[in-house]
């Protein structure tokens, strides 16, 4: 089983490539779903063809859908939701606010990751292949099973043992609603899938991200950041797609300024993400819609190679016993020193870069460590814990 995540800014051709990528598995004989987690879904324009929220067949060996965020939500998320309103309506907020803050941040990008995770796990497909939402959207979709985990571990446990001890006198003392087991066993079961969402989407052997760009100073500086971010959450880049890249038979002054422009920026591509593959997908001189024009765009993008293929995987985490304390270290590929902070409470490690946050369950072997000493070198974080 294999699962590709295409993500990268909006506009610069995640849809067409992830599509694409589909229908090149599909005639290699691959049984393949290609999925679309943006809200304004493109991915049945790109295929020519009408698809929902349920997988519709394209072509032998190929399905693909939409997926429906809000539906997902209200399926699995029923239960929570509906005593949140009411507790919130209990405060006194009206109720269509209520109903807005009843859904905690994250929580539709977290249910699409869900979708994905569950058709993984009924093996009817060998590859999924994700259209994501443009890059902050994607970024809050992988953050949320660490930022709703951490919830779930701290506040919800307690809430179900003060539950239990005042929900017989309750009625005596307060109006406001108190949870019954229905919406605790509702948090375990979500909880229970989130946990499995880490051996999926964590393990580079079973899911990459392909970072999809154009030759554009922003674009190319917006990929440097998710590139970053997405270490910190742990994934695996496999390879860059640099899009919409001018062929070598457009003649005239025009062409040959956005040529060299071109060059300048592909150079940096290649420096910058110089461990990774950088594979090209060709300007082309009509609209990429429908298999035959996909296939085609395919074949031009991944030659001879098996889009299945794993063409890279990200060094992995790693503890090191350091004279009487350890030091532990994974990358973060283009940040700077300024940009990261890092300090340990307990049995986690909380480290932000720019606006993102990642709290980190530590080893055994860390848990309860002072930290020391967080110094970015080479891409790489190494935060120093001292001795007990």
């Amino acid at each position: 089983m294999r699962i590709i995540l295409f993500s990268g800014k909006g506009g610069v051709g995640k849809t067409t490539l992830a599509a694409a990528t589909g229908v090149r598995a599909a005639s290699l004989g691959h049984r393949a779903l290609v999925m679309s987690t943006d809200a304004a879904h493109s991915l049945g324009d790109s295929l020519a063809l009408r698809i929902g929220p349920e997988p519709t067949r394209v072509m032998d060996n190929l399905d693909a859908m939409e997926i429906d965020a809000q539906h997902e939500l209200e399926r699995e998320f029923g239960p929570i939701k509906n005593f949140l309103t009411r507790f919130f309506k209990g405060q006194g907020i009206e109720e269509v606010v209520a109903d807005e803050m009843a859904v905690l941040p994250g929580m539709e990008e977290l249910f699409s990751l869900l979708r994905v995770a569950e058709l993984a796990q009924s093996r009817r497909y060998d590859l999924l292949l994700v259209d994501c939402a443009p890059t902050g959207e994607t970024l809050r979709m992988l953050a949320a099973p660490d930022v709703l985990r951490f919830y779930f571990r701290k506040i919800f446990p307690v809430q179900r043992v003060l539950a239990r001890t005042v929900r017989p006198v309750a009625p005596l003392v307060t109006s406001l609603p108190i949870p019954e087991d229905d919406v605790f066993a509702a948090v375990k079961r979500l909880y229970e899938r989130i946990e499995r969402l880490d051996p999926l989407l964590r393990d580079p052997k079973v899911t990459s991200i392909r970072i999809v760009l154009s030759l554009e100073k922003m674009v190319i500086a917006e990929s440097e950041r998710l590139f970053t971010y997405l270490g910190l959450y742990g994934y695996s880049v496999d390879a860059v797609i640099a899009n919409r890249v001018l062929p070598d038979s457009l003649k005239g002054a025009y062409f040959e300024r956005w040529g060299k422009t071109q060059a300048r920026h592909m150079k940096r591509v290649r420096e910058g993400f110089a461990a990774l593959p950088i594979l090209e997908s060709p300007l082309r001189d009509e609209e990429v819609m429908g298999t035959l024009l996909l296939r085609t765009l395919s074949d031009e993008v991944y030659g001879e190679r098996d889009p299945l293929s794993v063409f890279h995987t990200s060094r992995p985490p790693k503890v090191e016993k350091r004279g009487d304390g350890y030091v532990f270290s994974f990358d973060l590929p283009f940040a700077s020193s300024d940009r990261v902070t890092a300090y340990a409470a307990g049995d986690e490690l909380s480290v932000t870069i720019d606006n993102w946050r990642r709290n980190i369950v530590l080893p055994r072997s860390l848990s309860g460590r002072e930290v020391v000493e967080a110094r970015l070198r080479s891409g790489r974080l190494s935060v120093v814990f001292g001795g007990r």
